[in-house]
């Protein structure tokens, strides 16, 4: 097996983002790091050709490692529910990387990582708390110490001196859940974000809160620029680069069939719905995972530039049976307080794509 590399000595790490289960983080390093492109684990993208390496003793010092190249470092927390890195990494490259073309994936990598960095990681948490510029809900959970890799990840990150623009959204449940009942009016998304929005508990991290993921898959024009248009662009870009970003997106949509392969597999890997499952097996765990990632749609403003789409946050959901009981209190509260069917007792107005009373009509932007 060939050795994972560790991060070079001259490295430091700039806080990115963060979610659930991981912080992100942009590499900084000094010039003259030594290559070391043949010790490292990698998930073959466009980035990596796979073609064979000198061994490192035959590499000159480069100006910067070109393994780390267009790349950020991705740390797993601390949480019980996460599996480890390496086990997560190996799911990646044996079940999800043969499910995609290459260049519609978030390209992933193992790094080892040092004690003393993720100590120190840990320490700027602490101090990123205590002046309020660590978002609330984050604080209070850290970096697993006793997690010895890190993932190396493509970075989707917009180049602001190349005129991109980055729209990133999680697709969910593109397809309704096996488990519904007859006569559904809601799609699962939507009919958990209804119980969550009428009960005023609404954790999720979606910003884009009106989305219907049945609406990006329609194939309905009108009903692909009411999900576009439910997308959150940044309050930076002008009404004129919305009104381009947003109609270039809308054409991507409507015709790229990324999302449409990603609907195909949520539905092939878990044709019964969690009540009826085996909630261990891997094809199960696999959909839960491709309904849980998170698309990045990278737009150049020039009219000819290509769009780049690549699917990330793809990692193995965990087998154990909290994780299990937890899904399947969700799917038991959905049928049986009639949020699938929009009886619930207290009423929830929440637009849905299966819904044949909501009305699609195009966005006005």
């Amino acid at each position: 097996m060939v050795s994972v590399p560790e991060l070079p000595p001259n490295t430091s790490l700039q806080y990115l983002a963060e979610g659930a289960a991981n912080v992100v983080y942009r590499l900084v390093l000094s010039p003259s790091s030594p290559s070391i492109a043949a010790d490292i684990i990698v998930a073959e993208d466009d980035d990596h050709s796979g073609s064979p390496t000198s061994p490192t003793s035959e590499i000159e010092a480069l100006p910067y490692d070109p393994i780390f190249s267009g790349k950020l470092v991705r740390l797993r927390k601390a949480l019980s529910s996460t599996v480890s890195n390496e086990k997560s990494f190996k799911h990646f490259q044996e079940v999800i990387r043969p499910l995609f073309p290459a260049e519609n994936l978030v390209g992933q990598a193992l790094v080892r990582l040092t004690p003393s960095l993720m100590n120190d990681c840990n320490r700027q948490l602490r101090l990123d708390e205590e002046s309020g510029s660590r978002p609330w809900r984050r604080c209070g959970l850290y970096l697993a110490l006793d997690e010895p890799y890190g993932t190396l990840v493509t970075d989707m990150s917009p180049r602001g001196d190349a005129g991109e623009v980055v729209v990133e959204f999680k697709p969910k449940w593109l397809a309704q859940s096996p488990s519904a009942p007859p006569g559904s009016k809601r799609c699962r998304t939507c009919a958990l974000r209804a119980k969550r929005n009428a009960r005023g508990t609404d954790a999720t991290e979606d910003r884009n809160a009106s989305l219907c993921p049945l609406d990006l898959v329609s194939r309905d024009r009108a009903k692909v620029e009411r999900a576009v248009a439910a997308l959150c662009f940044s309050s930076k870009d002008t009404q004129s680069h919305q009104y381009l970003l947003r109609g270039r997106l809308v054409d991507f949509l409507y015709t790229n069939p990324l999302l449409h392969r990603l609907k195909q597999l949520q539905l092939e890997l878990d044709r019964f719905g969690i009540l009826k499952i085996e909630v261990t097996s891997r094809d199960f765990l696999t959909a839960m995972t491709l309904r849980d990632c998170t698309m990045f749609v990278k737009i150049p403003l020039d009219r000819n530039g290509a769009i780049e789409a690549r699917l990330g946050d793809l990692d193995l959901k965990s087998s154990g049976m909290t994780k299990a009981a937890y899904w399947s209190n969700i799917e038991k509260g959905l049928i049986e307080e009639g949020w699938y069917t929009a009886t619930e007792r207290v009423s929830s107005p929440v637009k849905c794509g299966l819904d044949s009373n909501t009305t699609s009509r195009p966005s006005s932007n």
